[in-house]
């Protein structure tokens, strides 16, 4: 999407076929998937009135998955991000691919794929990143958004600004307009609350209002990471109720799609067995080389190093924990993602003033 906004502001020809503008303003509203959207239609009139085009993030539907390929034009298998919470086995470390970077040289020596920042710097085109300020220096800037100019606040209201200024700037320009506080919310209270909604009254008006005040030269482009499902807490899945943590190197991925490293190679046709008897009815319990044949993942180096051995995928509204594992924080998440269902992998695309 933003290799298309690049490509469009110098009036090439473009993946998603965008006629030539002098400034793309590209807002990321994340966890806001297609039925998220539609399903609040009350609250976020404006977005609902738009065409909207139904797209598909890569799997797993996470958002340091989503971000990097949006930030680089790659794919998760090229790029190194196949999750959320992944294992690397050439270095037995954990990491948080979103979070857990000790810095942001970090994350530019993990990721090391040019990101669509450095190329638009190249060429002479202004990149614009309008996000909130511990984002700025954090290890996964340093692996998606190198070379940008930052504008950071903790207000969506003050973002929405600098998009308005960027707008009045003479410079030829893409502005990544980041929003986290959806997903934020709907982890904490759900997508069916009254806080999140309230949130989505708010990005709603403040999209309206940008687009008011759009320049013929100027559009924007509003899309997602992926979708959040709401969980209650009596679908809650332990797999530590079966599998004791001696067994695993590590469990990461996200709730609703374990990533299961295990210490033993040996053992992985047994475990597999063993878990669809117990899990079969509410998941897909998977290998590498199956996503693989399912097209959802490609051979590659990396997908070698970070690859787990067995894949727990939610099918039904069930969220999935090693407890041992798991950050204490996500037992008590009611907004959850990260699988294959429609749900978490559509998310919009809407144009405007294109």
């Amino acid at each position: 999407m933003l290799i298309s906004a690049l490509a469009c502001v110098h009036g090439r020809d473009n993946p998603l076929k965008l006629p030539q503008k002098n400034k793309v303003i590209v807002i990321i509203v994340d966890g806001l998937g297609c039925s998220n959207l539609s399903s609040a239609a009350g609250h976020a009139a404006y977005l609902n009135s738009l065409t909207s085009e139904k797209i598909h993030c890569f799997f797993p539907a996470t958002t340091s998955t989503s971000l990097t390929s949006l930030t680089t034009g790659a794919k998760p298998w090229e790029t190194g991000f196949l999750a959320y919470l992944q294992y690397d086995r050439q270095d037995g470390l954990a990491r948080n691919l979103l979070t857990g970077w000790p810095d942001y040289q970090s994350g530019a020596d993990f990721q090391t794929i040019k990101t669509v920042s450095e190329l638009a710097q190249e060429q002479g085109i202004t990149f614009n990143v309008l996000s909130l300020p511990e984002y700025e220096e954090s290890g996964l800037t340093g692996a998606t958004l190198r070379g940008a100019i930052q504008r950071t606040s903790y207000s969506i209201e003050s973002r929405f600004e600098y998009a308005l200024d960027v707008l009045r700037q003479r410079d030829k320009s893409i502005s990544y307009l980041y929003i986290p506080e959806l997903d934020q919310i709907a982890h904490a209270y759900g997508v069916n609350s009254n806080e999140w909604l309230a949130g989505v009254e708010l990005v709603d008006a403040q999209i309206r209002n940008l687009s008011i005040a759009l320049p013929k030269d100027s559009a924007i482009i509003v899309t997602a990471d992926h979708g959040v499902i709401d969980i209650d807490y009596a679908n809650h899945l332990y797999i530590d109720e079966h599998f004791s943590k001696e067994i695993f190197e590590y469990v990461g991925g996200d709730t609703r799609s374990l990533q299961l490293y295990l210490k033993d190679s040996n053992q992985v046709a047994e475990i597999l067995e063993r878990l669809k008897v117990f899990y079969s009815e509410y998941c897909y319990v998977v290998t590498p080389a199956e996503l693989i044949e399912a097209g959802y993942w490609k051979e590659s180096s990396k997908l070698k190093r970070f690859a787990p051995d067995i894949l727990l995928l939610a099918k039904k509204r069930v969220a999935l924990f090693h407890r041992d594992f798991a950050r204490k924080k996500s037992l008590a998440n009611i907004g959850h993602h990260g699988s294959i269902t429609d749900e978490e992998l559509a998310v919009p695309l809407i144009r405007i003033g294109f």
